[in-house]
């Protein structure tokens, strides 16, 4: 493993009676552009060079993301913020946290001070679904199992791409910001990692659209049936 580059995430979840962001539309979601570019953010890497933050790393990035969106000056955390959130979350254990618990936390009890309007899984074997995400709600929050050629790949500024028999580190949490037809653009470890498809469909398994409350407030993104998934996210909360 690269030692600047630390993992976190665990084991994806699926919480039962939570269906997939499409089933939540109100019609069908319509075709998203061809290519997305990343917002003009700072995106650093919050910690994830010593401890298994990179969920809280994540939320950090959309949030960064987000602000660049819609032109609103909401504070982005510190690399000491997140890590202290993440401790405090993780029950100062570094032991990593689950995507799913994250969300949760950041819809009903709120981090860093605020709350996600809503969220929901997207089907992480479409490619068409996390473009919907990332190009009508500003990012889709991923999970992989990371290979070490990433790592690799990484550190030399090179494309994620398959490598055959290179041995999984474990979870790793990665934001996709951006698209274009070959690859996700995705925030992770201080940058933005060219993410191809071919190496998506082998290593992600969990992907999810995040909705903030700026853009449901500005009536952004396809209009959805927000009361029957606020009621789902409801009882999981309960």
């Amino acid at each position: 493993m690269t030692g600047a580059y630390k993992l976190g995430k665990l084991a994806a979840v699926r919480p039962f009676g939570l269906r997939e962001l499409a089933i939540y539309a109100a019609g069908p979601l319509p075709a998203p552009p061809s290519s997305v570019a990343v917002p003009g953010a700072s995106y650093p890497i919050d910690g994830n060079d010593q401890f298994g933050d990179c969920t809280m790393a994540g939320v950090a990035h959309l949030v960064a993301a987000w602000d660049a969106e819609v032109k609103q000056p909401d504070p982005v955390p510190t690399g000491q913020q997140v890590v202290a959130e993440y401790f405090r979350l993780s029950g100062g254990q570094d032991s990593g946290l689950a995507e799913a618990d994250v969300l949760q936390t950041w819809r009903s009890a709120g981090i860093f001070g605020r709350k996600i309007g809503a969220y929901a899984p997207v089907e992480h074997s479409s490619i068409l679904a996390i473009h919907q995400a990332v190009a009508f709600y500003g990012g889709c929050y991923l999970g992989i199992q990371c290979p070490q050629s990433a790592q690799e790949q990484f550190a030399a500024g090179e494309p994620w791409t398959v490598v055959d028999d290179s041995p999984i580190e474990g979870g790793h949490c990665i934001v996709a910001l951006g698209y274009t037809p070959q690859a996700l653009l995705c925030a992770t470890w201080g940058g933005i990692a060219e993410v191809t498809y071919p190496f998506l469909g082998a290593y992600l398994d969990e992907a999810w659209a995040v909705i903030p409350s700026q853009f449901l407030e500005a009536g952004r993104g396809p209009r959805l049936d927000l009361a029957s998934l606020q009621a789902d996210l409801d009882r999981l909360a309960a």
